[in-house]
């Protein structure tokens, strides 16, 4: 996983774990939510089809388990045994896509 830069020179990373119990398109707002409030998340992304859930951070800010007590607040169950972390590039590439559908 290649860290990425943000704003000031702040590290980010992206993590990407399964979430399960979600069964449609309010469950995705409900996770999103939760966890955006958390210190230090600077953007999620929940696959429902998958049950996946990517969340962009900044390095050693929102902890793992401070995600999961969030996401279990919500009401669903993130499998953190599971946890990998992704490239950035994989985070930016996407947002690229949906903002050049936008314009």
């Amino acid at each position: 996983m290649s860290g990425g830069s943000g704003p000031a020179g702040v590290t980010l990373e992206a993590v990407r774990f399964p979430v399960s119990g979600m069964t449609c398109a309010s469950c995705v707002g409900r996770i999103t939510r939760a966890v955006k409030r958390l210190d230090g998340v600077s953007g999620v992304r929940v696959d429902l089809g998958r049950e996946l859930v990517t969340i962009q951070r900044v390095a050693g800010v929102a902890s793992d388990v401070a995600l999961a007590a969030a996401i279990s607040e919500a009401g669903y169950d993130a499998d953190l045994g599971s946890a990998v972390l992704v490239s950035t590039e994989d985070w930016r590439s996407v947002l690229t896509r949906l903002l050049r559908r936008a314009t």
